[in-house]
């Protein structure tokens, strides 16, 4: 039987009545993904003129990403279902349809900085559905819960380019067949491995994690010989979406925490943390800021930002446990011996 393609996949969106609307505007978010992994692939070959010096990576970078995020733009100006587009790191509202049933809010390139060193990055996105009546759209429409998403999705783009992506009955993945042009569906009902001995933090952060994240690492670390029982390999990869997908294909947790240091990153909750948590919670785990589910943050700023902590239900558990029990004040003393003499990072 031959391979289910993503125009296939959304022909059955579009006869639910639901989301129908959101069958045009998935379609306009594959071809611009399609668009970008070609950019992308080509890196300053883009941006650079042939007579002209390469310009310095960020510069490149920063480029790109106006790009990629025209692209997106330029797809879905005259989509009929839509009403409006909210971009991440912009206040501006794009206009789209005053009548449109739906919203989109995107992030072109998260993660960019892994350019510069050859490694993957992605894009994510979130449909909500409209909540005033025709008229120019506002901020204040996009500010709704992750909860109310429609439908959600990220694209990475690395020696594949893959697409995630739910309409809130599962999580299916594809990849980019670059041969017959569309996307192929290779991982249909995508779930969360109830067991995994993976996690995914910066280790450069440690002196700045809250207490409850330094005792989980710590648990972790201390391997076959500490409470948990077995070993546990780190990994870190500077990129919420490629820890997410490596979550939803091979278990474990994610953890971006609040940090004591101003510096420190938190998940964009409209662009990243949303349509993050929408997957897991689809593929049978779960998204906690550490106190209350992604999903149920109701944000008061397109720019709201919040600590992420995604995985399979019960590693999302135990970390939520910890921070209970720190908040209560009943969680033990600890040291925090970072490094064992066994070698816990991999590729």
């Amino acid at each position: 039987m031959p391979a289910r393609t993503l125009t296939q996949y959304l022909l059955d969106v579009g006869g639910d009545d639901r989301r129908g609307g959101c069958a045009p505007i998935l379609s306009a978010v594959a071809v611009s993904v399609k668009v970008t992994a070609a950019m992308i692939s080509r890196g300053a070959l883009v941006v650079g003129g042939e007579d002209a010096p390469p310009p310095p990576d960020r510069v490149v970078n920063v480029r790109l990403r106006r790009l990629a995020t025209r692209e997106l733009l330029a797809r879905t100006a005259s989509l009929p279902s839509l009403a409006a587009v909210s971009v991440a790191g912009s206040q501006t509202i794009h206009q789209v349809c005053e009548t449109g049933r739906y919203l989109l809010a995107y992030e072109a390139m998260h993660g960019m900085a892994n350019l510069a060193d050859n490694l993957p990055i992605g894009s994510a996105f979130s449909i909500l559905a409209r909540t005033h009546g025709p008229g120019p759209c506002t901020a204040a429409e996009f500010l709704q819960p992750g909860r109310l998403q429609v439908a959600a999705g990220i694209a990475l783009y690395g020696p594949r380019t893959t697409l995630v992506l739910t309409t809130g009955e599962g999580v299916d993945g594809f990849v980019l067949d670059r041969d017959v042009g569309n996307f192929v569906l290779v991982h249909p009902g995508l779930r969360i491995p109830a067991e995994s001995r993976v996690f995914a933090i910066n280790a450069t952060e440690a002196p700045f994690w809250p207490p409850p994240v330094k005792r989980y690492v710590e648990e972790c670390l201390r391997g076959a010989e500490g409470p948990l029982g077995h070993d546990f390999s780190m990994r870190w990869n500077a990129s919420a979406l490629v820890g997410a997908y490596r979550v939803l294909t091979r278990g474990g947790l994610f953890l971006a925490p609040a940090t004591t240091r101003p510096q420190g990153w938190l998940a964009p909750l409209l662009y990243t943390a949303d349509p993050l948590a929408m997957l897991a919670e689809q593929a049978g785990g779960s998204a906690t800021t550490g106190s209350q589910l992604v999903l149920d943050v109701q944000p008061d700023d397109l720019g709201a930002r919040v600590p992420l902590f995604l995985g399979g239900t019960a590693e999302v558990d135990r970390l939520a446990g910890y921070v209970l029990e720190h908040a209560q004040g009943h969680d033990r003393e600890f040291s925090h011996p970072l490094f064992h003499n066994r070698t816990l990072f991999a590729d």
